[in-house]
């Protein structure tokens, strides 16, 4: 698939997904053995898929993930289908639409049973400098090593996660390519955020915010820093996603979203089978 361009912004949906699995595999190789082993923990590669598992959060499907479909053969697909449901987990399986080879993986999806679920918006902006101001009141820091501030346990608080969860994301700060923030209010660590920067690209993600810091601008001023940052890195395309607008669920993330001068670039599908077979 050639490049696009939405509203003057180019880029590159298939380096966006290869994006995306590099952001996912660098959290699971930097969870610890012992966790890993505890908590069911697997990360597998299946020709161009990677597949990934928490046996212990299973309902997760943020965590529980197939990615690369659109690029895989059918026996990769399937063998990946095999290996997460042996594990009791119905995994998501992201088809970033338009690329070379999504109506064919979403064939192979629908002729086995996965239907489309909650699906993501993804969002892309260009290095500009920002154009809204950070909240009074909020500080962001960048940490430089794990443990710095509670950057994991924020987010497992922030994503409803059990307290262990912090493990998938406190060795981030360390590992090449990564940048992580915590916004503090009052001096206190109240919320994070992270990118990732490789080619020339930026993923911004996991940002959380615990609840009694929410409505303050936390993810307002982590967006600016991380767009300033990303600038400042030489990135020519910053992207970033979150769940789709759906009546009765909540969109603050989106509008923040949209409000750092992000355009929202294209819906992409989650499949899902309603249970393992």
């Amino acid at each position: 698939m050639t490049p696009q361009t939405k509203r003057g912004v180019r880029y590159d949906p298939a380096a966006l997904d290869r994006a995306e699995r590099r952001f996912w595999r660098d959290i699971w190789e930097s969870v610890p053995a012992e966790v890993a082993a505890e908590h069911g923990i697997e990360l597998r590669q299946f020709g161009a898929v990677q597949a990934s598992i928490v046996r212990d959060l299973r309902e997760a499907s943020m965590l529980n993930l197939i990615l690369g479909a659109p690029e895989a053969s059918d026996d990769d697909l399937g063998h990946a289908m095999a290996w997460t449901e042996e594990h009791g987990v119905s995994p998501y399986v992201p088809v970033t639409p338009g690329l070379d080879g999504s109506t064919a993986a979403e064939a192979w999806l629908q002729e086995h049973g996965f239907e489309r679920a909650y699906a993501w918006m993804k969002f892309i902006r260009d290095p500009h400098p920002p154009r809204f101001p950070t909240p009074d009141g909020v500080e962001v820091v960048e940490l430089g090593a794990a443990d710095e501030e509670p950057f994991g346990a924020i987010a497992a608080i922030g994503f409803g996660l059990p307290a262990w969860a912090a493990e998938f994301f406190v060795r981030l700060p360390e590992r090449e390519g990564w940048r992580c923030y915590v916004a503090r209010v009052g001096g206190k660590a109240q919320a994070c955020a992270a990118m990732l920067v490789e080619e020339g690209v930026a993923e911004f993600g996991i940002a959380a915010t615990l609840e009694e810091a929410r409505g303050r601008g936390c993810q307002t001023a982590l967006l600016h820093r991380r767009i300033v940052d990303a600038a400042d890195a030489g990135c020519h395309t910053l992207f970033v996603e979150t769940g789709e607008r759906v009546p009765g669920r909540p969109s603050a993330s989106y509008r923040n979203i949209l409000r750092a001068g992000f355009e929202e670039a294209y819906l992409r599908p989650n499949w899902q089978r309603s249970r393992p077979v």
